[in-house]
């Protein structure tokens, strides 16, 4: 007798885009000795909430706006850092379609993508290097976010550097902010619990040089 067996069904798992209520999540030790509540610390994640915020800009062509995410007042202050030390503000950006650019800073005078050969620094008057260690609409689309920013309590303000390029006479740069409110409980974990937290680097550890 000839039997059928059936193919096996297998079910991919998708993880969560966000961080989610139960992860764990450990600073490394080169976040600076200033922030003390979170330098070299694992957390429990024990409750999220996600908060979506678009933001729209209008800048003519060849110019750019800086958006500052740290808090205040400013016109372009977007006051997005939490103000307990228990909390982690996870920010996807996600950015719509445009005729523009956007750069990462900080604190507002340190670019993040540097090179390392001298005066290899983005720069929006340059027409070669405006393009470097930007990200453009379609790097992260609002429907697939893939820029993730890390903010708590004390951080130095993290700029982004919105650049429209030639071609239109006014931009609206529409960036869809989803700000992942983490509340944290600070644990000793155990080797295996160490392996398995979401590792939350200092921004020079992505600069390192």
């Amino acid at each position: 007798m000839l039997e059928l067996v059936p193919k096996p069904q297998f079910t991919v798992v998708v993880p969560p885009k966000l961080i989610q209520e139960g992860y764990l999540v450990n600073f490394t030790n080169a976040w600076p000795s200033t922030m003390t509540h979170v330098r070299g610390k694992t957390f429990r994640v024990e409750a999220v909430n996600q908060v979506p915020y678009p933001r729209g800009y209008i800048i003519p062509t060849g110019d750019y706006r800086d958006v500052d995410l740290s808090n205040g007042q400013g016109t372009f202050q977007e006051s997005f850092y939490p103000t307990r030390s228990q909390s982690l503000f996870e920010v996807a950006l996600g950015l719509r379609p445009g005729n523009y650019l956007v750069q990462f800073y900080i604190p507002a005078t340190r670019s993040i993508h540097n090179l390392e050969y001298a005066g290899m620094t983005p720069d929006v008057t340059s027409a070669t290097k405006v393009y470097l260690g930007a990200r453009k609409p379609e790097d992260s689309p609002p429907e697939d976010t893939r820029i993730k920013m890390y903010l708590v309590m004390d951080l130095e303000p993290l700029i982004l550097r919105v650049f429209v390029l030639p071609g239109v006479d006014y931009e609206k740069c529409v960036l869809d902010f989803t700000i992942n409110k983490c509340d944290l409980r600070e644990i000793q974990p155990t080797d295996a619990e160490r392996l398995k937290a979401k590792v939350i680097r200092y921004y020079d550890e992505l600069k390192f040089g």
